[in-house]
């Protein structure tokens, strides 16, 4: 009896400690992902200074970014949790004496930092659809932007949180890895209420609903599954003024307020009249 209790406490013991190696080389692992670099060349680009051009790029800025920096641009966590770690979206003011027209356009287009670091949450999976013309905009009108003071800290995660993100808990939080950095700007679309800008605006919308608006799972283990936006999905029992209704004051036709840190529907809704029928317009296309 003694020689079973003996080898069943080797067998536990020898297994514990491959948990704890598995465990340690997980988190490596996912503190090495969180620290890689990568190197981009920034595409030429003009970058406008006149009115009309800043104050396009104003309304993009505060209808597609706003949203995670904050209603100020000053940056907010998007994830703080003792337990698995601290993401902010970093302050947005000031840019312009803090960084270059190439830093931005790496920034915004291709998710890496000033100092080759992917960045984390960072959706330029939808921001590299910008127009070469929109991109210049929104740097441009980033670039006046006064600055507030604000300082966050780098994105750090725990033992635990490291080993989720290697267990792929987290999803793709680092478009950087997996977007087509050789793509080309899209051309400009007739902005308005037509289907070839509405899919231009749905763009905004892939970095949580999928490239195909099918929905997908939330970066943040916590929130709800991004829902299919196609007509076989829930907008397919909507009306173009209930869409209307949910995108500006959050309440969709079932009486539901959608929670704007999952979907943030009061920065979506700064989007023209005709550029949200422009959305929906395009929707109406898609039928997955």
């Amino acid at each position: 009896m003694k020689k079973v209790l003996k080898w069943i406490g080797i067998i536990l013991g020898s297994l514990l400690i491959l948990i704890i190696l598995a465990a340690v080389g997980l988190s490596i692992a996912g503190g090495a992902r969180l620290n890689k670099t990568q190197e981009i060349q920034a595409e030429a680009l003009s970058i406008p200074s006149d009115e009309a051009a800043l104050a396009r790029g104003e309304h993009l800025v505060y209808a597609a970014c706003s949203s995670c920096h904050g209603p100020d641009l000053s940056g907010q966590p998007l994830l703080d949790d003792p337990a698995v770690g601290t993401v902010f979206a970093s302050n947005l003011t000031g840019l312009g004496d803090t960084r270059t027209d190439d830093d931005l356009v790496v920034a915004i287009r291709h998710a890496v930092g000033p100092d080759g670091r992917q960045l984390v949450i960072m959706p330029a999976e939808s921001f590299i659809y910008f127009s070469a013309e929109d991109l210049g905009a929104v740097i441009a009108y980033l670039k006046t932007v006064p600055a507030i003071e604000n300082d966050l800290p780098e994105p750090e995660l725990t033992f635990m949180g490291r080993i989720l993100l290697t267990a792929g808990m987290f999803g793709q939080i680092f478009p950087a890895e997996y977007i087509d950095h050789s793509q080309p700007f899209p051309e400009m679309p007739e902005v308005g209420a037509n289907v070839a800008y509405g899919e231009y605006i749905s763009r905004f919308c892939t970095a949580c609903h999928g490239a195909e608006l099918t929905g997908g799972p939330p970066a943040d283990p916590d929130s709800p599954p991004a829902p299919n936006l196609t007509m076989s999905g829930r907008l397919g029992g909507w009306s173009e003024a209930e869409f209307f209704e949910a995108m500006r004051t959050g309440v969709t036709p079932d009486g539901r307020q959608l929670d704007p840190e999952a979907m943030p529907w009061e920065s979506f809704g700064k989007f023209e009249d005709d550029e949200l029928q422009g959305v929906w317009l395009y929707l109406q296309t898609q039928n997955q």
